[in-house]
């Protein structure tokens, strides 16, 4: 058997060859690099111009902005609607949570669940009467407890779900079932931050 390449093949490497030259380098610095950085700096400014190091909330805002990209791009993307809709809407929801735990919204949130506010008149005073600290104290601990439900919540988004249990659902399935094709979809719920790319 004998093996010929064909002019385009030499050709190709010739380009390729020539894309690696500092000319090229320069040029596809200027003409994508630069206005791509710039776009970037533009995009992020203000979460990064109120980045601070000693908490955490501002990392995860850039975390929350950066998802907001990413999920803009995914729902401009060309894939199939089954998948593509359930990964936009994991990401909605960790941007959501991003946003209750930067914003620090989990008062709130108990505040609306429970129907009554915290009773902030006797603030630093020893005369709060008992069923105001009771009624607090039930606010605090539902905002807590959502919280740390909401904290689990996203990193369980981000990790993705168990491959073993799709490996699972598979082997209950009947043959016929399989032959449909849609064990995937029915199994895939749109979470596993390493699948977010389009």
């Amino acid at each position: 058997m004998e093996v010929k390449f064909a002019d385009s093949f030499w050709k190709s490497l010739d380009k390729m060859n020539k894309r690696e030259r500092w000319y090229w380098k320069t040029w596809d610095f200027f003409r994508y690099d630069l206005p791509k950085g710039i776009k970037n700096i533009i995009f992020f400014w203000k979460v990064i111009w109120n980045y601070r190091p000693w908490d955490s909330t501002y990392s995860l805002r850039i975390l929350s902005r950066s998802l907001e990209a990413l999920k803009d791009s995914i729902n401009r993307g060309y894939e199939i609607d089954e998948t593509r809709l359930k990964k936009v809407a994991k990401i909605e929801r960790a941007i959501e949570i991003l946003k209750n735990i930067t914003e620090d919204l989990y008062i709130d949130i108990a505040e609306s669940q429970l129907g009554y506010e915290v009773d902030t008149a006797f603030t630093f005073r020893d005369d709060e009467p008992e069923e105001v600290k009771n009624a607090n104290r039930k606010i605090y601990d539902l905002s807590r407890e959502i919280d740390n439900k909401e904290w689990k919540e996203l990193w369980t988004i981000f990790q993705g779900q168990e491959h073993t249990h799709y490996v699972m659902l598979l082997d209950r399935m009947s043959e016929e079932e399989k032959k449909k094709g849609d064990a995937w979809n029915k199994w895939f719920d749109g979470s596993d931050m390493r699948g977010w790319w389009d």
